[in-house]
């Protein structure tokens, strides 16, 4: 009977909630090390014919990319859930938006802010995938009730902003100005970068908290 105790039910979502993390954060990796890759050979080939705006470009996919990571780091080590197809599906179609980002830094500025407005529904939808998971993570949601509406109020800000670049760039003749149009992509994505801070910051928090209630025992134990 005991070697079959690793079938039973609760052995099997065990597994899968130990191996989940690794696995997903070891896939993140892997497609932020080719979003990377393809964006420095799209530098380096096309370096010489960089404007500023360009570089502003290139600089906020970078940033992206960055974000990205960070945003896969902070769910993957903060939450537990079952992964479903969503789950392996999202970080590809996420891959595809970074791969045009980084092909976009030149050649064409105003697909390159369609591709951002996708990226960041895509990360409403890695979010969204996350939080529907409340039984499971009801501790670690109810430390973050506070700051939570911050984390999805500026990527829907960022769709709204980049879509609208996207759709009015000919029409306003962005173009003319593409290296404020460059610019305002690289805020953007710092605020959105900065809006992480105290969010992982409640959830280390928590964490700590949940170390120093088991310490306190121990503490008790040895007086």
């Amino acid at each position: 009977m005991r070697d079959r105790d690793h079938q039973r039910p609760t052995s099997v979502a065990e597994r899968l909630r130990e191996q989940f993390a690794p696995a997903y954060l070891t896939l993140t990796s892997i497609i932020q090390g080719v979003a990377l890759s393809t964006l420095v050979i799209r530098v380096e080939g096309m370096s010489e014919q960089f404007t500023l705006a360009n570089w502003l470009l290139a600089t906020a996919t970078l940033l992206a990319f960055l974000l990205v990571w960070h945003e896969y780091l902070m769910q993957a080590l903060a939450y537990v859930w079952m992964p479903t197809l969503v789950d392996s599906a999202v970080p590809f179609a996420i891959l595809v938006t970074e791969l045009f980002l980084a092909h976009f830094v030149y050649g064409n500025e105003r697909v390159w802010f369609l591709i951002a407005g996708l990226a960041f529904v895509l990360g409403i939808v890695a979010w969204g995938t996350t939080h529907a998971h409340t039984q499971e993570n009801a501790d670690v949601l109810k430390a973050v009730r506070g700051v939570s509406p911050m984390r999805v109020l500026p990527s829907v800000v960022s769709i709204a902003l980049f879509l609208g670049i996207w759709a009015l760039y000919d029409v306003l003749g962005l173009g003319q100005i593409s290296g404020l149009v460059a610019a305002v992509a690289v805020l953007v994505i710092v605020g959105v970068l900065a809006t992480t801070v105290p969010y992982w910051n409640r959830v280390l928090a928590y964490a700590r908290r949940e170390d120093a209630s088991e310490d306190a025992p121990n503490d008790e134990e040895r007086v």
